[in-house]
C-alpha cells in the first residue's frame, strides 16, 4: 500500500515537472504553424509587387485557386512563386520600333555614328541616356523602373549584325532580368537566376 502511495506521488511531481515542458512545446510549435492570415498576407504583398514593379506582365493567378488543397502552406507559396515566375519568362513580347526623339535633342554627327558597326559608337553612352529618358526610365518589356543608368541594359529591335543601326528608334531599354530573358538559352536556369525570383521568394521568408 506503501508502493502505491509512493508510486502516485512520484507520478504527481513527474507530470507537474513535465507540464512546462508540455505546454512550452505546444506553444511553439503552434505559433510556427502556418496560419491563412499568413498566406493572404502573401498574396497581397505578391500581387502588389508584381503590379508595382512589373506592370506590364500580365500576370494569371488562376494557380492560387487550383492549390487550394495543399496543406502545406510553404510548399503552395513556393510554387506559385515559380509559376509567377515561370509567366514572367514566358511574356511575349516583340521588339517593336522605339519613337523618335525631336532632332533639336540630338548632337553633331549622330548620323554617322548611327551606321551599323561591329564596335559601338563613341556617343553611346549619350544615346543610351537618351533612350532611358524618352522611355520615362522604365524596362521596355516589364515598365520596371530604372533610377540609375547603370542598371539599364539594352537591345536593338533589329540587330547590329542583321543590319541594325545605333538610332534611337532601334534601340530598347530593358532592365537586368529581362535582359536575361531575351538572352536565355536555358530557361529554367535563367528563371533561377532572376532578381525577380530572390525578391518574391523572400516574401515568404519575412512573414
Amino acid at each position: 500500500m506503501r508502493l502505491d502511495i509512493e508510486f502516485i506521488i512520484y507520478a504527481s511531481l513527474l507530470i507537474v515537472c513535465l507540464l512546462p515542458l508540455y505546454i512550452y512545446r505546444k506553444k511553439i510549435f503552434s505559433s510556427s504553424k502556418p496560419q491563412k492570415g499568413d498566406f493572404d498576407a502573401f498574396l497581397k504583398d505578391l500581387k502588389i509587387h508584381m503590379k508595382t514593379n512589373h506592370p506590364k506582365i500580365d500576370i494569371d493567378y488562376s494557380i492560387i485557386e487550383k492549390t487550394k488543397n495543399e496543406s502545406n502552406l510553404t510548399f503552395r507559396e513556393t510554387f506559385i512563386i515559380e509559376k509567377v515566375v515561370e509567366q514572367f519568362f514566358n511574356f511575349e513580347y516583340n521588339k517593336k520600333t522605339q519613337p523618335s526623339v525631336p532632332r533639336d535633342k540630338l548632337w553633331v554627327n549622330y548620323d554617322e555614328k548611327s551606321i551599323p558597326s561591329a564596335k559601338l559608337p563613341s556617343d553611346w553612352q549619350q544615346r543610351k541616356e537618351l533612350a532611358s529618358r524618352r522611355d520615362n526610365k522604365c524596362c521596355n518589356r516589364c515598365g520596371c523602373n530604372l533610377p540609375s543608368l547603370n542598371e539599364t541594359y539594352t537591345t536593338f529591335v533589329k540587330d547590329i549584325k542583321d543590319g541594325g543601326s545605333y538610332t534611337l528608334e532601334n534601340i530598347i531599354i530593358l532592365c537586368i532580368d529581362c535582359n536575361k530573358v531575351l538572352n536565355s538559352t536555358n530557361p529554367k536556369n535563367t528563371m533561377d537566376s532572376l532578381i525577380l525570383n530572390d525578391k518574391l521568394l523572400h516574401l515568404i521568408k519575412t512573414k
